[in-house]
């Protein structure tokens, strides 16, 4: 009867280390989901800035498109925004000031396709 008992505890001791391997080795299914719904919101500073005095009638992407005149068909809007909130952090960008200096990103081929 002693021996069915540990035999037992020892299984049950077995699974439980077990499980707390897959545990740790795993990658937890909500992160990655969670991960890839805020994906467009993480951008990596891999980008030049250029300081743009604004003028009346500019916006953010007009002002991108005028500095990125060679990738202008590749650019995506969420990227250049998330860009423009990383390198001005207390800036508006759909409301920018006319005379004021902002920090636009200037991007390449190579910058462009390392997402």
């Amino acid at each position: 009867m002693d021996f069915p008992k540990k035999l037992f505890s020892l299984f049950i001791c077995i699974m439980a280390i077990y499980i707390i391997y897959q545990d740790i080795t795993q990658e937890s299914p909500h992160s990655r989901i969670e991960l890839e719904k805020h994906s467009d919101m993480i951008s990596p500073t891999m980008f030049h800035v250029v300081p743009v005095k604004v003028e009346p009638n500019d916006t953010v992407l007009s002002i991108v498109e005028q500095i990125n005149p060679n990738i202008q068909n590749e650019l995506n809007v969420k990227r250049i925004l998330n860009d423009f909130k990383l390198s001005n952090p207390n800036a508006d960008p759909f409301s920018l000031t006319t005379g004021k200096i902002y920090y636009f990103p200037k991007y390449s081929k190579t910058l462009l396709y390392d997402r």
